[in-house]
């Protein structure tokens, strides 16, 4: 077959509605079992990141607190969904998580039912299921996450992109769909380009059409708008944060992947306030939710006009991050889920290394399908979203719903087509691509238990946390979190000897973290009996970070013995 040639129709008759059903109960059916293995997991009892700070910004939610005191900062509608959760069940973990592998189920079913109408039964049977054994998307179903509802979403509004003439009332459906999805992934409003081109296709009624699709839209983001406008006196129709990410992605330190503006203070809870904190020093004046937005955008196009070379380099970086078999993690990583799930590990070769490959065959083989061209461009824009600002593997995850119609139809396709030899090129030339081995810092486990041990010093847990450090430091000798959280639960479980090497061991390793470590280790020299010691070190503290709270209210406790 040609490869310009049209595919054939698929035939009529029940057969993707029976299919939908089919990998409807696969998905939930795999994701109840490792819902069930991972009860008890300590990575399913606590709560790390942005987990912690939406539940607890949904629990205040749920006491009363719907309208906030400060532009949004972050995606609004999960914490409001967790709250309403609160409010119906006390406790929102388990229903939200109940409601996510619901979701994901129906998600999988409807993916497969329209990919299988619009190109052919397999090509549906492929798409569904490798969404309902797609390891990461189960991943994120299980946890208190926004990645899998927006996953939930994309995947309704892929369907409706292979819609051959969709209706005025549907169209104000995927406009609904999508407002809510940028409540929850802010980079998702770049869909409204193929959504848009796709309700000027077809049948008169064009006009109607788009502008049920922007209402939808305007559904959801006029009121968000209408209330920052209310707290901050500017109408933002999302957040405030747009300007700090792209700084994240593309200062002068950026190497494509996460990292806080201040070392070790990367939780939702510090970045806000250091954001602003920041900006307003280095301006010299106070400013409002948009104009750090602004300030930190204008910061990172003097870095890129002073080194366009840099940023290009930067952006290829950021091109092979979104490709790369690797699940880049926040603050759990998925490697950790693996290890307390058999269906996780079992799943492991479902990956983005067999997604992008197969679409781009399928998008190849079929380029001249409306459908086909609708989804590529709306993986393309989510891609290129993503790379504009930084990767995380729950940012790539939104990619996947639009890929996978498109990785069923490289299947189907190529069996029928003249050109198998050509596909299985681009089929492999992809996959080395996502294969190639990447130079990513630390180690995902390492990361993850120190991170553990930062909540459970938090909690009061300090022997956990203890176990949990000590566990980084054997798995990644290198990392300063792990050490310095590792001082920290030795100092406060009285071991004030053991806790010196830590500490000493994570000034070393991250220069940032050397006030820090050095206002501990005086408090430690002063419980030790050495007071010229301990003020030794605190003066240090204090040179190295004029103004550290720790190291005064030592020295001021030193001086008052």
């Amino acid at each position: 077959m040609p490869v310009d040639a049209p595919l054939p129709a698929p035939p009529a008759g029940p057969r993707p509605g029976r299919d939908a059903l089919w990998v409807a109960g696969l998905a939930l059916l795999v994701r109840l079992l490792a819902l069930l293995e991972l009860r008890g997991s300590v990575w399913n009892e606590v709560l790390l990141g942005d987990a912690r700070h939406f539940l607890e910004w949904g629990e205040r939610i749920a006491a009363g607190d719907w309208l906030g005191s400060e532009v949004f900062y972050q995606a609004p509608l999960y914490p409001y969904l967790l709250g309403l959760l609160t409010r119906l069940f006390d406790s929102a973990q388990l229903p939200v998580q109940l409601l996510q592998i619901g979701l994901a189920a129906l998600a999988a079913g409807v993916l497969t039912r329209a990919t299988g109408r619009a190109f052919a039964p397999l090509a549906g049977r492929v798409a569904g299921t490798l969404l309902a054994l797609y390891g990461p998307a189960i991943a994120y179903d299980l946890q208190v996450e926004k990645t899998s509802l927006a996953v939930s979403l994309s995947a309704l509004l892929a369907a409706w992109l292979l819609e051959s003439a969709p209706s005025t009332r549907r169209t104000f459906g995927a406009g609904v769909t999508l407002g809510a999805l940028v409540l929850l992934r802010e980079n998702a409003l770049v869909l409204l380009v193929p959504l848009a081109l796709a309700s000027l296709a077809g049948a008169p009624g064009r006009a109607r059409r788009l502008t049920a699709l922007l209402g939808g839209v305007a559904l959801w983001l006029v009121p968000v708008g209408l209330r920052n406008q209310a707290l901050g006196g500017v109408f933002l129709p999302t957040t405030s944060n747009a300007g700090v990410n792209f700084f994240i992605g593309n200062g002068p330190d950026a190497d494509g992947l996460y990292q806080p503006l201040v070392a070790g203070r990367g939780h939702p809870d510090h970045e806000r306030e250091d954001a602003t904190r920041l900006a307003r020093e280095l301006s010299g004046r106070a400013l409002a939710p948009h104009e750090v937005s602004a300030f930190w955008f204008a910061r990172s196009r003097q870095g890129i006009a002073a080194d366009p070379a840099r940023f290009l380099a930067l952006l290829g970086r950021k091109a092979l991050l979104l490709c790369n078999v690797t699940e880049i993690m926040d603050a759990v990583a998925f490697e950790v889920f693996q290890d307390e799930s058999r269906v996780l590990r079992l799943l492991s070769w479902f990956s983005f290394a067999l997604v992008l490959p197969l679409a781009l065959v399928g998008s190849w083989l079929a380029r001249a399908r409306p459908g086909a061209r609708r989804l590529a461009l709306a993986a393309g824009l989510l891609g290129l979203s993503v790379v504009a600002f930084f990767v995380v593997a729950r940012f790539r995850l939104g990619l996947v719903p639009f890929l996978l119609p498109l990785a069923g139809l490289g299947v189907s396709a190529a069996r029928a087509s003249a050109q198998k030899g050509a596909a299985l090129g681009v089929f492999l030339a992809t996959a080395l691509v996502c294969l190639w081995p990447l130079d990513l810092p630390g180690d995902p486990r390492a990361t993850s238990h120190a991170n553990l041990a930062s909540e459970l010093l938090r909690r009061g847990d300090l022997v956990g946390a203890e176990q949990a450090a000590a566990r980084a430091t054997e798995l990644d000798p290198v990392s300063p979190e792990a050490a310095f959280n590792h001082g920290l639960a030795l100092r406060h479980l009285r071991r004030e000897r053991e806790a010196l090497a830590p500490f000493e061991r994570a000034a070393a390793l991250e220069p940032s973290y050397e006030a820090d470590c050095l206002a501990e280790i005086g408090a430690i020299r002063a419980a030790l009996g050495d007071p010229d010691g301990a003020r030794e070190a605190l003066t240090r503290a204090l040179q190295r970070r004029p103004g550290h709270p720790e190291a005064e209210r030592y020295l001021q406790a030193l001086d008052a013995r």
